[in-house]
């Protein structure tokens, strides 16, 4: 059985257009694994963020397309191989031990050094509006 065609790719929210931060690898990063409807209950999901992976069981008992079955936090603070540059971020999906299928990869592009400072500070206040003169 191969249920590869029925996967999506994950999705990272609040990144765009994939491409993250050094300073949002550090805080952390969400990505939401999509449902299949040929996922079951008790599927185990491999997940792949370059040479890190992790598994987790799905614990959903209704599973459909537009379900999300796991969100993940990755935070460079907390994983062994931080990885910069260009990344693969995928799942597999097994089922009593035998792998059925294999996601979508997004290739994502992760900042190796931080945003300077002035740039962080226009992030965080938003743009500088121009002077007015009274």
């Amino acid at each position: 059985m191969n249920i590869s065609r029925y996967l999506k790719a994950p999705r990272l929210a609040n990144v765009k257009p994939n491409t993250v931060s050094y300073e949002q690898a550090n805080a952390g990063v969400h990505i939401n694994i999509p449902g299949s409807e040929k996922m079951r209950l008790g599927d185990t999901l491999v997940f792949y963020w370059g040479q890190n992976k992790s598994s987790t069981l799905i614990r959903l008992r209704d599973i459909s397309k537009d379900s999300t079955v796991r969100v993940l936090c990755v935070s460079y603070d907390l994983i062994t191989q931080a990885q910069y540059g260009l990344v693969d971020v995928y799942y597999e999906v097994h089922r009593d031990e035998y792998l059925i299928g294999t996601s979508p990869a997004i290739r994502v592009t992760v900042n190796r050094d931080p945003a300077p400072a002035r740039q962080r500070a226009q992030r965080r206040n938003g743009p500088s509006s121009p002077a007015v003169n009274a």
